[in-house]
């Protein structure tokens, strides 16, 4: 789990089929030492991974992604200079138990990553 760990919730705002929030980097934080040292640059495989969490947060229950793309790291996010990332997700239904979801992040002013990919309910990878 990333959030409330590398990812600090300052605000966490819901609507209907859309959540905002904003996040606080947790530096120093011990996946910095690796990438990179002395450079921190937040992980996109972690920004992946705080979508996947906040939309089981909304969701209120187990999920997991079964399609994701595209996916774009438009700027590297530096902790030190500006470690506030906002994100918003939004969620439209595809059938029961499965929603695709879409978000942007945001950093200093500027988009910084975008996702687009599709989640199912439940936690069994077996297909």
């Amino acid at each position: 789990m990333l959030l409330n760990d590398l990812f600090l919730v300052d605000k966490w705002q819901g609507g209907y089929n859309k959540l905002t929030a904003c996040l606080r980097v947790q530096v120093p934080h011990p996946i910095f030492s690796g990438h990179f040292p002395g450079r921190p640059v937040v992980p996109g495989a972690c920004l992946v991974q705080l979508v996947e969490e906040m939309s089981r947060t909304a969701a209120g229950r187990e999920i997991r992604l079964i399609r994701a793309g595209p996916i774009k790291f438009i700027a590297m996010i530096d902790p030190l200079r500006d470690g506030v990332i906002e994100m918003t997700l939004t969620a439209k239904e595809l059938q029961a138990g499965e929603w695709q979801v879409t978000a942007d992040g945001t950093n200093a002013g500027a988009i910084c990553f975008r996702f687009k990919g599709v989640f199912r309910a439940g936690s069994d990878y077996a297909e």
